[in-house]
This record gives structure tokens, C-alpha cells and sequence, in this order.
């Protein structure tokens, strides 16, 4: 059986160049179409490099952790005691280290994302998925709903524009906090 189509996670511009160059060497792969990395509006590495490779091979990002692991959902910030207790990063404490260390659950980084929404009217998960899908190499946003109105939330991003005034201010917390992911 032979492969259709290729796609890469979790790689950086140099290794996405040489898999191409390997590619185009060996003559026996097809066309890389994908690239699956994280990409959330506090999350932009895919930006620094990643987006020029892309743009110019025409490959699309597949954006996992569009809410940073759920964080930029704001089910974390309802109460000072970090959230409902069914939410992931409490259920299962300990075992999201990557997640937890990477975003502080109380941090202001992440409070100042989740304002955002709640200035403007719009639900965190929608702000947050609207953010992924309004950049033009993302193809898909790849995310997890364990409830049908969190499903709801993450399909209503299609229909909500994002105004300048918006972005600035999600380009203003980005500024104050970049990129707190590897």
C-alpha cells in the first residue's frame, strides 16, 4: 500500500526543509500537504519561521490545542480554586506537567486571554478557536469537547468575525506574554 498523502507534527522550519529536501531527493514520497503543530493566540511559535516554510511549500497547519490544553476555555478562571473540579487539568493533576508548567492556571497571561472574551461578549472557546481559524495557512483547528455545549461553542467560531480592535487586543497580551510554549 502506498501513502497518499504525508503530514508532519511537532516539527520546526528546519526539519519541515529537510523532509522536503529528502522528499524531493528520494522521488518516492508524495507531496507533504500538512503540518500539525500547536498554534492558540498565547501560542505562536508556528509564526516565527514555521508560516514563511509553509506559505511558500503550500502546506497547511493543522492547529492542535487551540485553547492551550483547554486553559483559554476559562472554566479555570469561574473561581479562585482553579476550576470545576471534572476539568482535566484537576482531574487528572500531575499528569498534564507539559500543560501545567507551560501555562499557569491563575497566570495573568492567560486571565488577560479570557478577559478578552467577556469584554467583547464572546465566549472564550469561540474567541479562542475564532483567533486559530482566522490565519490563512490554518486548515483545521484540532480540539477536544467532552460536552455537547462545549461543541456548540467551538462551531459558533465559524460564523463570528473578529474585529481589528479584537486582534489588537489579542495582540496586545501576546506582546506582554509571548509564546509560553516550546
Amino acid at each position: 500500500m502506498l501513502a497518499r498523502y504525508i503530514g508532519l507534527s511537532n516539527e520546526t522550519p528546519y526539519g519541515l526543509m529537510k523532509f522536503l529536501q529528502l522528499s524531493k531527493d528520494s522521488q518516492l514520497l508524495p507531496k507533504l500537504l500538512t503540518l500539525q503543530n500547536s498554534y492558540n493566540l498565547l501560542c505562536r511559535n508556528f509564526d516565527s519561521g514555521l508560516a514563511e516554510c509553509c506559505h511558500h511549500e503550500r502546506i497547511s497547519l493543522l492547529a492542535y490545542s487551540p485553547m492551550a490544553m483547554g486553559i483559554l476555555s476559562g472554566k479555570y478562571h469561574l473561581s479562585d480554586n482553579c476550576g470545576p473540579p471534572d476539568a482535566r487539568m484537576n482531574l487528572f493533576k500531575g499528569r498534564y506537567s507539559e500543560g501545567e508548567s507551560r501555562y499557569k492556571l491563575q497566570s495573568p497571561k492567560v486571565k488577560a486571554a479570557v478577559k478578552i472574551s467577556a469584554k467583547y461578549g464572546i465566549s472564550p472557546v469561540t474567541l479562542a478557536i475564532a483567533f486559530v481559524l482566522r490565519h490563512p495557512l490554518v486548515a483545521s483547528a484540532v480540539f477536544g469537547a467532552t460536552k455537547l455545549w462545549q461543541l456548540d461553542e467551538v462551531l459558533q467560531a465559524t460564523t463570528v468575525h473578529l474585529c481589528e480592535e479584537i486582534v489588537a487586543e489579542i495582540n496586545d497580551v501576546h506582546a506582554r506574554y509571548p509564546n509560553p510554549c516550546p
